[in-house]
């Protein structure tokens, strides 16, 4: 988040750039706090059949399927309709059915990120956020000492 002003003024970034990257800064958190509600719906969930409530908990659950199905539609739009806008500005030849199943593997694909989102939060709260991997792969090959985490 710390170039986001950088991004935000910068005459060289257009509009829709900008947007995107800001979107690509805030993922990573939208993440966390997804998988959160996620583990905290279903354990609860959990405590309830444990309880002996957990059918009157899914009942509750299942009472709010509007809220649910918009949801589920915000979720997965987005992702549907990167087919079709992919395929309009660099594959034009390809069909709309095509565009659509695109879209839908990259909504599928797309939840790898959950994980890598929570394991790279674990490694900064161990302090193991260092770039001496990615430094050392840059440079070339030679004999002598190697980049170590800071």
């Amino acid at each position: 988040m710390r170039y986001a002003p950088r991004i935000v003024s910068s005459r060289h970034i257009p509009g829709r750039g900008v947007l995107e990257t800001l979107y690509t800064f805030v993922q990573p958190l939208a993440h966390l706090v997804t998988l959160a509600l996620t583990v905290l719906v279903f354990g609860a969930l959990a405590v309830g059949l444990v309880r002996g409530q957990g059918a009157d908990e899914v009942v509750a659950l299942l009472d709010h399927w509007p809220l649910i199905l918009v949801l589920a539609a915000v979720s997965v739009t987005p992702f549907v309709l990167w087919g079709p806008v992919y395929r309009r500005d660099h594959a034009p030849d390809a069909s709309f059915a095509r565009s659509l199943v695109w879209g839908l593997a990259l909504w599928l694909y797309a939840y790898h990120l959950f994980v890598v989102s929570a394991r790279a939060f674990v490694r900064m709260l161990r302090g193991r956020n260092g770039w001496a991997k990615t430094r050392r792969n840059a440079e070339p090959v030679t004999a002598g000492p190697v980049a170590l985490e800071s």
